[in-house]
C-alpha cells in the first residue's frame, strides 16, 4: 500500500512522501526547474534541509502535511536571513477537480509577517489565463492519483528494504549522495528559464508585492490536522 512506502522514485530522486511526489509532479507540469534537498543549511541549534530549491527563482520550497510550527518558521527565517533566499511552505497534498487545484495551501513571508493569503488555486487560475485551457488541464492532471502510484519495480522494493536495514545515519548519507548525483545531472543540462519561473522571480523580487499579506500565527504543535486553503 502507498502509505507503507518510505521513498518515491522520481527523476533520480528518492522523495520522502507521496505529498512531495505530487508537488514535484506539479512543478514539472508547470515547467518549473527544481533541485531536491541540495543544501543542508546551518540554523540556530542545528541544521535545516529544505525539500526543493528553484535555481531560476531563488527560493526554497518546504513541503508540509500540516501547518508549519513556530520552530519550523524560525528555521525558515534563519535560512532566509543567511542566504537571501525566501522559504515558501507548501501545505498539504495538492489535488484537483474540474475547477482547479484544491486542498493545499502556501505560507509565504511578506513585509508584515507570514501569511497564507497566497493560494495555489489563484495561481492555477492565472496559469489558465496565460497559457490556455489545454496546458491548465495537464497541470491539474499531474496531481491526480493513479493506479501506477501504488506499483513499484522490484529493485525499488529491494532498495527500500536495504535502506531500512542501514540505520538512519547511513540511510541519510546514501540519500544525500543519490540526490547530489541527480542534482548534478539535472544542473548540467542547459534549459531556458520558463515563463512561470520568470513570473515567480518577478513576484519574489518585488517587496511591494508582499504588502498585501497579513500576519500569521503558527500553531503550537504540528499535531494539528491538515487544513485546506480554499
Amino acid at each position: 500500500m502507498r502509505e507503507r512506502r518510505t521513498v518515491y522514485h522520481h527523476k533520480g530522486y528518492r522523495l520522502r512522501s507521496y505529498t512531495e511526489l505530487m508537488w514535484a509532479r506539479l512543478l514539472d507540469a508547470a515547467d518549473i526547474f527544481y533541485l531536491y534537498e541540495p543544501h543542508l543549511q546551518p540554523v540556530e541549534g542545528g541544521s535545516y534541509l529544505p525539500d526543493f530549491y528553484l535555481p531560476n527563482v531563488g527560493i526554497y520550497l518546504e513541503v508540509k502535511g500540516v501547518p508549519a510550527t513556530k520552530d519550523e518558521i524560525r528555521k525558515a527565517d534563519d535560512v532566509t536571513d543567511r542566504t537571501g533566499s525566501p522559504v515558501v511552505f507548501l501545505i498539504g497534498r495538492p489535488e484537483s477537480d474540474r475547477g482547479g487545484l484544491m486542498n493545499c495551501g502556501m505560507l509565504v513571508k511578506g513585509l508584515y509577517g507570514w501569511s497564507s493569503n497566497l493560494c495555489p488555486h489563484d495561481l492555477d487560475q492565472a496559469y489558465k489565463e496565460f497559457f490556455g485551457a489545454a496546458k491548465w488541464t495537464n497541470l491539474l492532471l499531474s496531481v491526480r492519483e493513479g493506479d501506477m502510484d501504488r506499483m513499484r519495480h522490484i529493485s525499488e522494493f529491494v532498495e527500500e528494504f536495504s535502506m531500512k536495514a542501514m540505520g538512519r545515519n547511513a540511510m541519510e548519507s546514501y540519500l544525500r549522495m543519490t540526490h547530489k548525483r541527480a542534482n548534478d545531472e539535472r544542473s548540467s543540462v542547459e534549459r531556458e528559464v520558463s515563463q512561470v519561473e520568470k513570473g515567480l522571480k518577478f513576484f519574489f523580487d518585488r517587496q511591494s508585492a508582499r504588502q498585501a499579506f497579513g500576519s500569521y500565527h503558527p500553531p503550537e504543535s504540528s499535531a494539528q490536522g491538515r487544513e485546506a486553503s480554499l
